[in-house]
């Protein structure tokens, strides 16, 4: 059973690995039920859905009804993986597990960094508050798993608990286009994320501004949030700038195939799933250090690209270095690919270890109840 307050269509880092996540231990042999929050509107890739307010301004999921299917799809299950450490559904899931007497698995996708640039109310006041009252209780009756090298510190540091790294799961990815650039030739820069203040999409603008002063250069936008009122006046103004909202999967896999660079701004980050997954196809990407990002650079020659956060000079200046020798750094980029997809070929097998680990140990101690209703 996976649990996670939101999936599929909704876009996000979290959303993607349910649906891997989902994918491979069906490969596996595994009976796979996920339990989300039900959509104000529109479908959800979920087998069962709990009526949900959802929270203005950001849309925090909270469940309003459903509970006893809760409880019942959890007594169905062998082992419990929740996501979302700040989501009421995945630690209710995780408490409700344990009374259950089934292991869980708690997914933590976050670095642990602080919230610095979020909502003081939301992130820093109310979020910290539920994280230290309920998250750590969950995360102390569960095996906390840490898809990120920066989320095992982030996990000791932020909820005093020893976390299992696992390296992100990639799915099949499709081969990379070769792609060539003339020196002539616009540049064609494609940004993906959430629209929120910890990715920074605003200052992608601002670099792409910079790259402009050199070269043509174009900027595509993929995702929604917060911040799309305040793009959308800059994409008035600038014909180079289009916000080409939410895409499925599949959508910004060949979006980004079409570009030239692939750009993230991220101040806050984990394992940077919208730049692991180019760069594992062999797709040149500037990225700012944070994260899991440094690392996601496997060879040496192409650190240069990898900038210091909120430094749009910096950002710039690798995009233009990279456009300069192009082919080259492609070629380095490319061999980067098959050593990353190499390092990450393990994520499947370790978190299938994980598991079947797991079921094997058999109930928890002390709070197992009856499985009567």
């Amino acid at each position: 059973m996976i649990v996670s307050s939101f999936v599929l269509p909704h876009s996000g880092g979290i959303e993607q690995f349910v649906d891997t996540a989902s994918a491979l231990l069906k490969s596996r042999g595994w009976s796979v039920r996920v339990v989300a929050c039900r959509p104000a509107d529109g479908p959800a890739a979920a087998d069962v859905t709990l009526p949900t307010r959802f929270i203005s301004p950001r849309g925090w999921p909270l469940p309003v009804r459903g509970w006893r299917a809760l409880w019942r799809e959890v007594g169905g299950a062998e082992v419990v993986i929740v996501n979302g450490t700040r989501q009421v559904l995945p630690n209710v899931a995780a408490l409700a597990a344990r009374l259950r007497g089934r292991r869980t698995v708690f997914v933590l996708h976050g670095s642990g960094a602080p919230f610095s640039t979020s909502s003081f109310l939301y992130h820093r006041v109310l979020g910290s508050a539920f994280e230290w009252f309920v998250a750590r209780t969950a995360l102390r009756l569960s095996l906390p798993v840490s898809l990120s090298s920066a989320g095992v510190a982030g996990a000791q540091r932020r909820y005093g608990v020893k976390a299992a790294h696992v390296p992100y799961p990639l799915r099949e990815l499709p081969a990379a286009t070769p792609r060539s650039l003339d020196e002539a030739e616009p540049l064609r820069i494609v940004w993906v994320g959430r629209l929120f203040r910890e990715k920074n999409p605003v200052q992608a603008v601002s670099v792409v501004e910079r790259v402009r002063k050199h070269r043509e250069a174009t900027l595509d936008i993929y995702g929604d949030g917060v911040l799309m009122n305040e793009l959308a006046p800059l994409a008035r103004d600038r014909p180079w700038l289009v916000l080409r909202g939410s895409r499925s999967w599949a959508r910004i896999q060949d979006a980004q195939n079409e570009a030239h660079i692939c750009l993230s701004t991220s101040l806050r980050d984990a394992t940077q799933i919208a730049i692991l997954e180019p760069l594992a196809r062999g797709i040149p990407v500037v990225s700012t250090r944070v994260g899991d990002a440094p690392a996601h650079y496997v060879s040496s020659s192409l650190e240069k690209f990898c900038v210091d956060p909120g430094d749009p000079a910096a950002a710039a200046s690798a995009i233009l270095t990279l456009a300069s020798r192009y082919a080259r750094n492609r070629k380095e980029f490319a061999a980067n690919a098959r050593r990353l997809r190499a390092r990450h070929r393990g994520g499947s097998e370790r978190l299938s270890l994980l598991i079947e680990s797991a079921r094997a140990a058999g109930p928890p101690p002390s709070l197992a109840l009856s499985d009567r209703e």
